[in-house]
């Protein structure tokens, strides 16, 4: 029985095409690139994803990500 399992997926970072393993989450992205958590807000196809939600994401084929400063103030 063989079944087919994609191995990896391309998203779009800001205006860059990315290509990451299969079942990567938002935080790994994040990792991935070398990134500290706390000092990027993000975004997946236009939707903010607040930071406790990050390793709960996962990434899917052609999706757009976003790494942006975090806002600040009141």
């Amino acid at each position: 029985m063989s079944m087919s399992k994609q191995q990896h997926i391309e998203i779009r970072l800001d205006a860059a095409r990315l290509r990451l393993g299969a079942g990567t989450t938002l935080a790994g992205l994040i990792e991935h690139l070398g990134r500290e958590p706390t000092a990027v807000a993000t975004a997946r196809n236009g939707e903010f994803i607040p930071r406790d939600a990050r390793h709960h994401t996962v990434l899917k084929h052609g999706d757009q990500v976003l790494l942006f400063k975090p806002i600040v103030g009141g």
